[in-house]
């Protein structure tokens, strides 16, 4: 019987792993590469965890799917809300895929909660909660029994950096386990099997050791994989480069005179000492095991219009900045990553546009580099029901630019990311090896062509609604409908 096996590498992308490769230390990648298609696999706008997995099940652009990044912001309402209620809304291709295959979806981001389909569901790292992940709900139990699996860490990086790294390699490793388990116990002829949790080692990691340490994790699973009877599609959300330079975009535009804050109360308690920051460390100082977020604890004790505004150690007001902002003053907000929304009446609407699009795309970094590879119109990039929620704008930014929505401080560029030395970009990672593909490269294959391109395989009708296109040709040549069985 011929199987399929997906693999979602979280941030994956051939800028980092082609070294590594071509110096002999990932043996599994160079063989899939040697023998299958690969390409750079093109993220949506912007290339993030969210909106990019969704856009990938259902092959639907994000104003099909009401998802422009980990939140939205709604201007005309002064309001700034989580689009996880979305998540269920739509198909994904694998719903499709059940009616006639045995399909297990394993650990892929934004599918809490999990929903019945196929053989088991079972959703993914960072937004699943720590119960209530698998349906059938019963597959929690028989995953914690055998392998103690655990859908994300209790560990950061940032306050226990060796022992989260540790549990971090943990977490990837019992991904590919229970995946394999699955693979066999179940009979499947279709895996999806994602890893969140690399993406985060990029992040903090980059190029170092560490993350190479995963990385040969990785090849050594996918190494089982590789068989006759076996067609396996390697895939990313998004890529990864080496930040260069961080630009604070609301910061830019309070200077610009775009952006109001009311960060009074932000800072008297950064003067007084009361930081997000100490109050985090003393919680933590109370036991450093307890399995709660120290932000979640203070909330029970400090008010929430008081925790919104809150500074960390560097004076910068954090996710709470857009309950601070003075909206009566304010023409323009943004998101992290590139998403930018209007606060003006029609009349005003396009010449403010027009004249933020215009700077936006003139602007360089310190060293005199572009800080946006291009400066979009909303409905350039998105199509969809969800037209008055879209971005006005949105930024497509450079490969080395990491534009942070924090504001406070007041720095527009800075060489480094408080934490990260690795970044987003558009360019992911597609490579496909099996009975079923041809060899070679695809260029300018996007992430919404696979969800149609997988579904043509499996001899599936493909929804119209989908944005993507069946990408025939990484198909081998005696290959006439992509049939499997």
């Amino acid at each position: 019987m011929t199987k399929t096996i997906v693999v979602g590498l979280d941030g994956a992308g051939f800028e980092l792993l082609t070294p590594w490769i071509e110096e002999g230390e990932l043996p599994t990648l160079q063989r899939i590469v040697d023998q299958g298609i690969t390409g750079d696999l093109e993220s949506v706008l912007p290339p993030v965890t969210s909106p990019n997995w969704k856009a990938y099940a259902t092959g639907k652009n994000p104003g099909k799917l009401g998802i422009y990044w980990w939140y939205n912001i709604d201007t005309a309402n002064q309001d700034v809300y989580l689009p996880a209620k979305r998540y269920h809304d739509h198909a994904e291709y694998w719903d499709q895929l059940a009616e006639q295959e045995r399909v297990v979806v394993l650990g892929v981001p934004t599918t809490y909660p999990p929903k019945s389909v196929g053989k088991a569901y079972i959703s993914g790292a960072p937004d699943a909660d720590t119960t209530g992940f698998t349906a059938p709900s019963e597959l929690e139990d028989e995953l914690q029994d055998r392998f103690d699996y655990q859908v994300t860490t209790r560990r950061s990086l940032e306050s226990e950096r060796a022992a989260a790294y540790e549990e971090i390699l943990d977490r990837i490793d019992t991904q590919f386990q229970v995946g394999k388990y699955l693979l066999d116990s179940r009979d499947l002829s279709y895996l999806q099997l994602t890893t969140f949790y690399i993406n985060v080692l990029h992040h903090h990691f980059w190029d170092d050791e560490r993350t190479l340490r995963a990385w040969k994790m990785i090849d050594d699973h996918l190494e089982s994989f590789l068989d006759s009877d076996t067609n396996l599609i390697l895939m990313s959300d998004h890529g990864h480069a080496e930040i260069q330079t961080v630009f604070y975009i609301n910061r830019w535009l309070e200077q610009e005179g775009y952006l109001s804050f009311d960060t009074h109360v932000s800072s008297t308690l950064h003067q007084a000492g009361v930081t997000a920051d100490r109050i985090n460390k003393a919680l933590e100082e109370v036991d450093p095991h307890i399995p709660f977020d120290p932000q979640s604890v203070a909330a029970e004790i400090v008010p929430d219009d008081l925790i919104n505004r809150l500074p960390n150690d560097e004076g910068n007001v954090g996710r709470g900045k857009l309950d601070t902002a003075n909206w009566e003053e304010t023409t323009a907000i943004a998101s992290a990553q590139g998403p930018l929304y209007l606060n003006v009446d029609v009349p005003r609407y396009e010449s403010v546009r027009g004249e933020l699009i215009d700077k936006l795309k003139r602007l360089q970094t310190p060293d005199g580099k572009p800080i946006a590879r291009e400066v979009y119109r909303g409905e350039d990039v998105y199509n969809g029901p969800y037209a008055d929620e879209w971005p006005d704008i949105v930024v497509d930014k450079a490969p080395s630019i990491h534009i942070s929505d924090t504001v406070g401080g007041a720095e527009i560029f800075t060489r480094n990311h408080d934490t990260w030395c690795g970044v987003n970009t558009r360019s992911g990672l597609f490579a496909a090896t099996g009975p079923l593909f041809t060899t070679g490269t695809i260029d300018d294959i996007s992430i919404l062509d696979l969800a149609p391109t997988l579904l043509h395989a499996h001899d599936c009708s493909v929804p119209s609604d989908m944005d993507g296109r069946i990408r025939s040709s990484i198909f081998a040549a005696d290959t006439t409908t992509g049939r499997t069985k």
